[in-house]
C-alpha cells in the first residue's frame, strides 16, 4: 500500500477550516445562527479530519508535547472540560431548557402566545401576514405555519420578538 503524504495540505486544512469554526463559532456565541450552524458542523468536521492528519504527521512532536508537564496539563484540562460538557448535555433528558421553552412556544396556538408577547391575538395574526406569511387563524401553532409557509419556526419566534413596525 502506498503512502499518501498529507504533509501539503494538513496543516493548511486545519487553518483554514480552524479559522472559520473560531469565526462562526463567536458568531453561533452572539446569536448568529442561519446558515452558519450547519456549516459550522460540516467544516468541524473537515477540521477534526485535518487535526488526526497533522497529529499524525507530527507525531513525534506531539509526543514530546506530551512529555511535559505544561503540555500535559494544558490537554488534560481541555479534554476534562470538553467531557464534562459532552456527559452533562448526554444526560439532560429532553434538552435543555430554553429548548423545551422554543420548542413549547412553537406548539402553542397563537391565541396562547400573543398574551405572553403583551400584544392581542390578531395583532399577532396581522405581524405574521404583513411579512409574507399565511395564517389559517389564531389556533394555529408557529409550527404549522412555518409548514404551510415552507419556512422554519425559527424564522417566526424571530419576527415574534424582532421590534414592533409601527
Amino acid at each position: 500500500m502506498k503512502n499518501i503524504n498529507t504533509r501539503k495540505w494538513s496543516t493548511p486544512v486545519i487553518i483554514g477550516s480552524g479559522l472559520f469554526v473560531a469565526v462562526s463559532g463567536v458568531l453561533m456565541f452572539f446569536g448568529v445562527h442561519n446558515p452558519i450552524e450547519l456549516a459550522h458542523e460540516w467544516i468541524g468536521l473537515l477540521f477534526a479530519v485535518g487535526i488526526v492528519l497533522h497529529v499524525l504527521n507530527h507525531w513525534s512532536a506531539f509526543k514530546n508535547y506530551f512529555s511535559k508537564r505544561m503540555g500535559l496539563s494544558l490537554v488534560g484540562s481541555v479534554a476534562i472540560v470538553s467531557s464534562a460538557f459532552v456527559v452533562v448535555s448526554s444526560t439532560q433528558v429532553g434538552g435543555s431548557p430554553m429548548m423545551k421553552i422554543v420548542n413549547s412556544l412553537e406548539a402553542s396556538p397563537l391565541s396562547e402566545v400573543a398574551p405572553l408577547l403583551d400584544e392581542s391575538t390578531q395583532s399577532v395574526v396581522s405581524r405574521f401576514q404583513a411579512a409574507g406569511f399565511r395564517v389559517d387563524g389564531s389556533e394555529s401553532t408557529i409550527k404549522e405555519i412555518a409548514v404551510v409557509n415552507g419556512s422554519e419556526p425559527k424564522a417566526l419566534i424571530k419576527l415574534l420578538f424582532s421590534e414592533k413596525s409601527s
